[in-house]
């Protein structure tokens, strides 16, 4: 009797055996996992640990990405126009400058020039979700106001940047006055001023160095506009080597943690045969009759 007995507990045992394995290979068909618990496979859940943190690093790099292509889009069309600004006001400077200019043809190249400052002022004081673009790191401060009759700058040199990847950074807010003035003695805005001065009253040595202002100020705008192009090129490559980092990281965690569905299935059937033939041996093992004991 005692070879029943161990038969029918070694049979319990792979009842039990082939019941879990079929459960777990069911989970596994039914999630399209193949680890519910760390446990099941240490050393690939803490992969797939490494994994989430990865994509979500990427991503967070992925939407900074896409709010400073808006903020370099913004920069650059602003910059480009104070580019065609004193490219226009050089052309109206120049029409100021010789005798054989009118009185007419002055005042209206003067009133010329202030439209052009009004404008280029508008450009410099452009807010972006209203955070200042030329204000450095003064976000809510107007960059360019008349005090006491005076251009002055309110921002700051600070320049405001945001990690677009874990090795560079963007330009979102730059210093308005290091392109409306630079190493000048005199701002851009106040220039304006006076070459508008100079071509009403027919000033031939205000227009001269109001066209050397504007020249200078010209090669700080190009500039600035080309460093803002370079940083658009840059945010555009990295968008594309962060959708390719993101690929290989989701791969990843894939092979870490999905499971072969063909082979949980495979699994599952195997468990059910094991588990029916367990059964089968428990039953047959179970049927004992009374002369069996007294035997």
């Amino acid at each position: 009797m005692r070879l029943t007995f161990n038969s029918i507990r070694d049979g319990l045992d792979a009842i039990n055996t082939a019941s879990e394995q079929f459960a777990s290979a069911q989970w596994q068909v039914s999630s399209g996992r193949r680890i519910r618990t760390s446990s099941d496979d240490p050393l690939a859940a803490q992969s797939a640990v490494n994994d989430h943190a990865e994509i979500a690093t990427l991503d967070s790099y992925s939407k900074a990405s896409d709010s400073a292509v808006s903020r370099l889009a913004m920069l650059d069309s602003v910059l480009g126009d104070v580019v065609d600004k004193i490219t226009q006001a050089l052309t109206a400077t120049q029409s100021a400058r010789g005798s054989s200019v009118s009185a007419s043809g002055r005042a209206a190249a003067s009133d010329t020039l202030k439209g052009i400052r009004d404008t280029i002022a508008g450009d410099i004081n452009t807010t972006f979700n209203g955070s200042s673009l030329f204000s450095g790191s003064k976000a809510l401060t107007t960059s360019y106001a008349r005090v006491a009759g005076a251009w002055t700058y309110q921002g700051d040199a600070v320049a405001v940047t945001l990690a677009v990847d874990r090795s560079r950074s963007v330009t979102l807010a730059t210093d308005g006055q290091a392109i409306l003035k630079g190493s000048d003695s005199t701002d851009l805005l106040s220039v304006l001023d006076s070459v508008a001065a100079a071509a009403a009253s027919g000033d031939a040595a205000g227009l001269d160095a109001g066209m050397d202002a504007l020249n200078r100020a010209f090669r700080r705008a190009v500039d600035a506009q080309g460093h803002v192009g370079t940083e658009q090129q840059s945010v555009s490559d990295g968008q594309t080597r962060l959708a390719t980092m993101r690929l290989a990281s989701t791969a990843q965690l894939s092979k870490d943690q999905d499971a072969n569905v063909v082979e949980a299935i495979a699994k599952m059937n195997q468990a059910q045969i094991t588990y029916q033939a367990a059964l089968g041996a428990v039953g047959a093992a179970s049927k004992v009759s009374l002369l069996d004991y007294i035997k």
